[in-house]
């Protein structure tokens, strides 16, 4: 198979400046103001209003860690009132310093217009790796430095990029923070705070003086019977309410308004406790956290979730021992720097169809090279391999990717017995005699070389052979090949089975959440 090389691991700017916010979102409430002329700021006296707290999403984008958020000195000035100056914010840095941090240096955030905020580029003195220290910059302040205020923040404000604050806490949108090494020209800024949206990420100021608004969102579990789920919100000293709740899907702004307009499902609470709602079905769920000041919304916490405690279909197996050589094993060695490992993955076989397995996450924590940083935590990814027939193993497109994400964009994962079962009109016969077919022998999954495919859909439109040399495997855990729930006839007696597959007689029924199978139509029944 012949294709030009594309080195995916040289692609610097991986995220588009659109679609800057959570599908165009805001939830400011501050009222917009003239900007003040930009000045030297030399006047006056600029006196301490304590510590504030920075949460950094700028390390992020260079090194494999987490945003982190630590205490800072914010300063203010009389004559120049909404303008925030930040002390060496990256002094107290947990991460240490290849170089001393000037402490008497700064950055100056201009939020004279709360809806038009910004900082211009400023050296941090970090230095982590010895490649110099970084500079961290807005896109707003970039504009403003080229173009002047006015027009600066004009056209920064039309590509959604300026920073907003609110009740003393400021925050940018999504990819219109900049980061870069000192000595590097400047084309060669990177989009910073990718981590924007939801519980603790992103980059944000909070100044000294802005009322504890502060949320947590924490899952503490379902309850026995698996038909409620608990969830603990901390709730900051300042919020007069907060309006709680969990919705279906990823976090949007039809939920956040209907929930703000009493439409949604929600509760009302005045301090930190555990909430119960209602939990019916596995999948995607948003927990929402609308904190009220003065009568008002302030800007929402979210936390998006898959959902897997009732796992209706599936039942647990085990720890599966995988050996990864899509990514790591490709032809003409597309991602660089990155050697097959093998590693244990959990992994999951139909109850329906015994010899249908799925690995669980197979590229996040359990994965060598993936980070908290780089991996989509908010679901789960199933990579399927459909073994019932021992000859003939495939392996089922992963059409959202692998979760992991290194700056290319969506990975997509599968085998060319797949491709040529479900688009080219092949066989089990033609797949085996081609040489495509997976095999498990003695416990053990493995394919010919070159019979896996990988693709990154961002960049490139064709797949790239995968499992070069030979080294993908996936070995089962013990005892694993024989599934629980069998398939009967259509007028067969109903069967009644726990949620880890087990048969289990009416009469010996107690509380709880029961799948119940009739030839080829399976239900979910609730014993109370």
């Amino acid at each position: 198979m012949t294709m030009a090389v594309v080195l995916l691991c040289q692609v610097s700017f991986a995220q588009p400046l659109a679609h800057r916010h959570l599908e165009d979102a805001t939830y400011f409430n501050a009222e917009s103001t003239t900007t003040a002329a930009q000045s030297e700021l030399n006047d006056g006296e600029w006196v301490s209003m304590g510590q504030g707290r920075w949460r950094d999403d700028f390390l992020t984008r260079i090194f494999s860690v987490e945003c982190l958020e630590w205490d800072v000195e914010v300063m203010k000035n009389d004559s120049y009132p909404g303008v925030y100056r930040v002390m060496a914010p990256y002094k107290e840095c947990p991460y240490q310093s290849m170089r001393e941090i000037d402490e008497n240096s700064y950055v100056d955030f201009h939020a004279e217009d709360p809806l038009r905020v910004y900082f211009t580029a400023y050296n941090t003195g970090l230095d982590l790796d010895g490649n110099g220290a970084l500079c961290i910059n807005s896109i707003a302040g970039y504009q403003v430095t080229e173009k002047g205020v006015e027009k600066g923040l004009e056209v920064a404000a039309n590509d959604g990029a300026c920073g907003e604050m609110q009740d003393g806490e400021i925050l940018f949108p999504q990819a219109s923070l900049l980061v870069k090494f000192e000595d590097n020209p400047n084309d060669q800024w990177m989009f910073a705070n990718l981590n924007f949206g939801g519980y603790k990420t992103g980059f944000r100021l909070l100044l000294p003086d802005a009322p504890d608004l502060e949320l947590s969102i924490d899952l503490v579990g379902v309850n026995d019977a698996k038909d409620q789920m608990t969830v603990h919100f901390g709730v900051g000293k300042d919020c007069e309410k907060v309006r709680v709740a969990m919705l279906p899907g990823k976090a949007n702004n039809d939920d956040w308004r209907a929930l703000l307009e009493g439409a949604a499902k929600y509760q009302d609470i005045t301090e930190s406790k555990d909430v119960v709602f209602d939990y019916e079905a596995d999948g995607v769920y948003t927990f929402y956290a609308i904190p009220y000041l003065y009568d008002t919304n302030r800007r929402v916490t979210w936390l998006t979730k898959e959902l897997t405690y009732l796992n209706l279909g599936w039942k647990l197996l085990g720890k599966a021992e995988y050996t990864e050589a899509f990514l790591a094993d490709n032809e003409q060695g597309v991602i660089q720097d990155i050697e097959p490992v093998t590693y244990s993955v959990d992994i999951e076989e139909s109850t329906e169809t015994p010899g249908y397995y799925r690995l669980i996450d197979p590229y996040g924590d359990a994965y060598p090279y993936s980070t908290k940083n780089d991996y989509d935590n908010t679901r789960n990814y199933y990579m399927e391999i459909d073994a019932s027939d021992p000859e003939c193993v495939s392996i089922k497109e992963m059409k959202d990717g692998c979760g992991w994400n290194f700056g290319i964009g969506k990975m997509v994962l599968w085998s060319r017995a797949d491709r040529g079962l479900r688009d080219q009109g092949m066989t089990k016969e033609d797949v085996k005699a081609k040489g495509l077919a997976g095999k498990v022998e003695n416990g053990v999954i493995t394919f010919p070389n070159d019979a896996l495919l990988v693709s990154f859909p961002d960049f490139y439109p064709f797949p790239y052979w995968a499992n070069s040399t030979g080294k993908f495997r996936i070995v089962l855990p013990e005892g694993a090949g024989i599934g629980n729930i069998t398939a009967e006839e259509p007028d067969a007696p109903a069967a009644v089975y726990d949620l880890n597959g087990r048969r289990i007689q009416r009469e010996n029924l107690t509380s709880g959440i029961y799948v119940v199978k009739q030839g080829g139509k399976t239900v979910k029944m609730m014993v109370k």
